[in-house]
């Protein structure tokens, strides 16, 4: 059969081959041991203590000796356990600007972006700092609100976090596992709508930062009903301004309590859970600042004269600050709408020491937060924490090769310190981290992971069909077959959320079924809208008004997917013309495709020109030049 799975994908492997010896990935979070950990108790430190090893299996650092990780992880297995390879990315060819731009700082560009892109200035400084300008200040999103604005498939995006309790989270009725369920169904298609539609590209990867950053796992009883509201209310409304006003809506929310366990926090048997992870993943980070069991007399001060990190008796005091700090769920007489509820008879009374200062409690009242507040205050103005979000930043942003000790780092973290009560500090963050000559020259050492590779095809290939939920809430197949490439959108169990190392991407099991997935999207999305959406990569091709043949028809989509002056070498290249020439009769590169079989007036979903275009389409997108950023 001409276009049979077998010829097809030999096509692949020759153009994009892919490795053989890298751990094989599954459709769960980076880490997750799910057989080894079912039988362990319900903490998410069982999943950080078993991500740290896993982490460093899956990037190949079984072969570093032991001594030496030790010393470079600051004596912690904990996330983000690395080793930064400084060569990694170097000698790869530098694509044009807008291409870096777009593959960075968004799921790729879209027909048309490009080109945009490059009308904004004389050059490329220029056009770099007025798209960073327009993206930092984003306004309407038409493609995306005729999408989910007033869709009556989209039912819970908007609604507050009481109604979301009350009328999802605590529904009882017939078929209450939907009901339940469906605000993190319309929150997982309402991110895939707007990565591929969604004009405003940064905001939508910073988004997607701050999720992992302050992950919760969406799948998880009252995650998944309330999972809208932490989306609008606390992730997006603070993501271009405060961090320290975002952490405070994080440690309230009804998300956060339940998936990390503090609404359960109390004494005199405080839960740490929460606790941890303040110190470990939201603010100090585990590996730079963290020193173990020591005596916190024994932690060395930073510049600011300040202990630089945290120690284990730091981690249990921080837990009994925390405790009382929970929400109205129904328990003790108190109210039931998810909201933030401080039970001051739950609360340690007595006073705390955490990295040197001390936390005393001024009793019920309207100064009863006092202490979280005040440690709050410290973390956020703690210069390990200016260091750990900016080296989270740019690991995200620009590369995977940055250290903490890295003077680009220090200089962002200095920003982030010297504003952390600016009303616009992470603004000022990433215009001050992007807007830069380390950022423009970098490219190479970050693997798109499985929904960039999905999103960024889905954009190259114009798509214009919607994602969303069917009328009683569950998914469309398109969604179950991201699932299956290994990143479903809100659903990483452990706390650390989606891992960005490239090492954990680069396998063979995230590509081929990331390849699948997009394979699949194009030819055939059963949606509300039908069950015949196909991308009609055969009118797109008929419509660029060229010349119909094999080499017209490479340069045009290498030149649409990749930019103009890609750095295609001519041998691929080639490669890619043969693949069309053989495909449509063997004619010659200079020839019209349609002397055989081919009939180009024919674009149904399944007619040999549909078929043959699509499967250069994929030949195009997921060529190895496009799955590195």
């Amino acid at each position: 059969m001409l276009f049979g799975r077998t010829r097809i994908t030999l096509q692949l492997i020759v153009l994009f081959p892919v490795s053989t010896n890298q751990k094989e990935k599954t459709n769960q979070c980076p880490g997750t041991l799910e057989s080894d950990m079912n039988n362990q108790p319900n903490s998410r430190r069982n999943f950080l203590v078993a991500t740290g090893s896993v982490g460093l299996l899956a990037a190949g650092a079984a072969t570093i000796p032991l001594t030496t990780l030790a010393s470079q992880l600051h004596q912690t297995s904990l996330w983000p356990a690395r080793v930064p390879n400084p060569d990694a990315g170097r000698g790869t060819p530098l694509p044009p600007l807008g291409i870096r731009v777009y593959s960075k700082l968004g799921f790729g560009p879209r027909p048309g972006d490009l080109s945009d892109f490059n009308s904004l200035g004389g050059n490329n400084g220029q056009r770099f700092t007025a798209w960073l300008n327009d993206q930092l200040n984003p306004g309407a999103d038409p493609q995306v609100d005729s999408r989910l604005n007033g869709n009556p498939r989209y039912q819970t995006l908007d609604k507050s976090l009481t109604q979301l309790w009350n009328q999802h989270h605590r529904f009882d009725g017939d078929d209450a596992y939907r009901v339940r369920r469906r605000p993190y169904i319309e929150m997982q298609n309402a991110m895939l709508t707007r990565a591929v539609h969604s004009r405003w590209q940064l905001r939508e990867v910073l988004a997607d930062f701050w999720h992992n950053h302050f992950n919760v796992d969406g799948s998880e009883e009252v995650v998944r009903s309330v999972l809208p509201d932490y989306d609008q209310n606390v992730i997006r409304s603070d993501m271009f301004g405060n961090f320290r006003s975002m952490l405070e809506k994080v440690v309230k929310h009804a998300a956060m309590m339940y998936y990390l366990d503090n609404r359960r926090n109390s004494s005199p048997n405080p839960n740490e859970n929460y606790a941890r992870e303040l110190l470990e993943l939201h603010t100090l980070g585990a590996v730079e600042n963290y020193y173990g069991s020591i005596p916190a007399d024994d932690v060395p001060n930073n510049g600011d004269g300040e202990p630089a990190g945290y120690v284990e008796a730091d981690v249990l005091e921080a837990a009994r600050l925390l405790t009382g700090f929970g929400v109205a769920d129904g328990d003790d007489g108190a109210a039931d709408n998810g909201s933030f509820l401080f039970r001051d008879d739950w609360h340690d009374d007595q006073p705390k020491t955490i990295m040197g200062q001390t936390y005393t409690y001024p009793g019920p009242g309207p100064n009863e937060e006092q202490e979280l507040d005040e440690l709050l205050d410290y973390l956020c103005s703690h210069r390990g924490t200016a260091e750990f979000i900016c080296w989270k930043l740019a690991i995200r942003l620009i590369g995977d090769s940055f250290e903490a000790s890295d003077s680009f780092i220090q200089s962002a973290a200095n920003v982030f310190q010297n504003n952390w009560q600016n009303p616009d500090q992470l603004q000022l963050v990433y215009e001050h981290m992007l807007d830069t000559g380390t950022f423009k020259q970098a490219w190479g050492d970050k693997a798109r992971r499985p929904l960039e590779i999905i999103c960024s095809a889905l954009r190259a290939a114009d798509v214009v069909y919607d994602f969303e939920p069917t009328e009683n809430g569950t998914s469309y197949n398109f969604l179950r077959r991201v699932n299956d490439a290994g990143q479903p959108p809100f659903n990483c169990e452990p706390p650390t959320g989606y891992e960005e190392d490239r090492a954990i991407w680069k396998g063979s099991s995230p590509l081929i079924m990331s390849w699948r997935a997009v394979s699949s999207l194009l030819r055939d999305v059963d949606s509300a809208s039908g069950d015949n959406n196909y991308v009609n990569l055969g009118q797109q091709t008929n419509d660029a008004g060229i010349p119909m043949t094999p080499n017209e028809i490479t340069d045009f989509w290498l030149n649409r997917v990749l930019g103009p002056n890609h750095n295609i070498s001519t041998a691929k290249r080639n490669e890619m013309v043969a693949f069309l020439n053989t495909h449509s009769g063997d004619f010659g590169n200079n020839q019209a495709i349609d002397q055989g079989n081919i009939d180009l007036t024919d674009t149904s979903r399944n007619s040999r020109y549909q078929r043959l275009m699509r499967a250069f389409f994929l030949l195009v997108a997921l060529l190895p030049e496009r799955m590195i950023r």
